[in-house]
């Protein structure tokens, strides 16, 4: 016991003289937590609250472009703005806003969109109350032509959810429109006054739920229950850099001989290095969830909810932390100088990153991309944080993600051994 309290200390105190690997350990984590989270915020207010952009601009002025001009209005996601040729007459000028980022998207309603279609219905209605046999459709309508300029860095996914938004709308009100006018014809033909009052609201009512909300039903998509997590797993990786540093340190000092000299176990020489910086790994995680929860509200973000099931939350944050150690144990046997360890260890801990989800969400990667990330042992600790902070999961929804980073720590604690033997023989 008194060689791993003297091994904790002495690590301690390394720790504390070495201000490049607390800054890695500790500001660099907080710092990114933030900037990433305010930066992604932003998207995820726009979609949340404000709304897309979105210029309407009605040449009809009559019952089709007013009505899809309410229809518009009533739609949570656009932040609608509604010209009736004011500012601008001209399609160039919308074209140059579109471009400028000002509107991610805008609708050219036509000049007499409305008395076109009213026309028509009524030249086609008036054959079919003259007693003709064959009425074609096709040919009793002109065509109306909607013209809509996206701006070209929006995502085709969502230029195609707008048109296909623009077009539900339209074939509505057309509908109403429709009846209105047939409505308007019987009369005259019988000489009633009779009206067809239609709602504004649709008969179909659907009713959207989120299915990760759970026992949280306010739950709302936000960049804090996204970014908190994953930034905790990356500063929580990061200690690899200093840990194998230290070992690297040791063993070309000669400290690691003399401790081999020491009367008892190097097993507890070992432990207290192992118990140091899952300690730290533990502050590093306790840290960024108290920025979620105090600091990131204090500057207007959304509060992180990390869930009700505290045992499930320390066994993952213990399983990741541990996988961190166990792979720093790897990268400080396997290289000779700390230059390498920081190089490869720095790198492969951004490559693991990347694929697993951190820096990029993995539902806009490509299938294969995917299906690559689940070797990545920070995709297995992110599913698992998912899972607890958005998906109100418990410990039977995260044991597979916990059991899979303690394997991966049992093979690098392994495997480091392996190569252990290997160089103390070479020597």
């Amino acid at each position: 016991m008194q060689r791993l309290i003297a091994t904790l200390i002495k690590e301690l105190k390394l720790l504390a003289h070495d201000r490049t690997g607390m800054t890695v350990l500790f500001v660099m984590p907080m710092m990114l937590v933030i900037i990433m989270t305010v930066i992604q915020n932003e998207a995820y207010k726009s979609l949340n609250e404000s709304g897309i952009p979105v210029l309407l601009v009605n040449h009809d002025i009559d019952s089709l472009g007013i009505a899809i001009e309410k229809g518009f209005a009533k739609n949570p996601m656009c932040d609608l703005t509604i010209d009736r040729g004011e500012r601008f007459d001209d399609v160039d000028k919308v074209r140059e806003r579109v471009l400028q980022g000002e509107y991610l998207v805008a609708l050219i309603i036509p000049k007499g969109a409305t008395e076109r279609l009213r026309s028509d219905l009524g030249d086609m209605m008036d054959s079919y109350l003259d007693g003709d046999s064959v009425i074609q459709v096709e040919q009793a309508f002109t065509e109306i032509h909607f013209e809509i300029i996206t701006d070209p860095l929006a995502r085709e996914s969502f230029v195609m959810a707008m048109s296909s938004g623009l077009k539900e709308v339209v074939a509505s009100i057309k509908t109403k429109v429709f009846f209105q006018i047939v409505t308007s014809k019987i009369n005259g033909v019988l000489g009633s006054t009779n009206e067809v009052s239609f709602p504004d609201d649709d008969f179909f009512v659907f009713k959207e739920t989120n299915a990760a909300a759970g026992e949280n039903e306010a739950y709302v998509p936000n960049a804090v229950q996204h970014n908190v997590p994953a930034w905790a797993i990356f500063s929580i990786f990061f200690i690899v850099l200093p840990l194998a540093g230290s070992i690297i340190s040791e063993r070309t000092t000669g400290v690691f001989v003399r401790m081999h000299t020491f009367p008892g176990s190097y097993l507890s020489i070992l432990s207290g290095k192992i118990v140091t910086y899952i300690g730290i790994a533990l502050l590093q995680f306790v840290m960024v969830l108290a920025l979620g929860k105090f600091v990131l509200p204090w500057m207007g973000l959304p509060v992180l909810y990390i869930g009700e099931h505290w045992a499930a939350l320390l066994a993952l944050t213990l399983s990741v932390s541990v996988t961190a150690v166990g792979y720093g144990f790897l990268i400080g046997t396997v290289f000779d100088t700390p230059q390498q360890s920081a190089i490869f260890g720095g790198i492969s801990v951004l490559i693991m990153s990347a694929l697993g989800g951190i820096w990029v969400p993995l539902n806009i990667m490509p299938e294969h991309m995917q299906q690559i990330a689940n070797i990545s042992p920070l995709n297995w600790a992110l599913k698992g944080y998912y899972e607890l902070f958005i998906k109100s999961g418990d410990w039977y929804d995260i044991q597979w993600q916990v059991l899979k980073l303690t394997l991966f720590f049992v093979f690098s604690v392994s495997l480091s051994y392996y190569f252990h033997k290997i160089k103390r023989r070479t020597n």
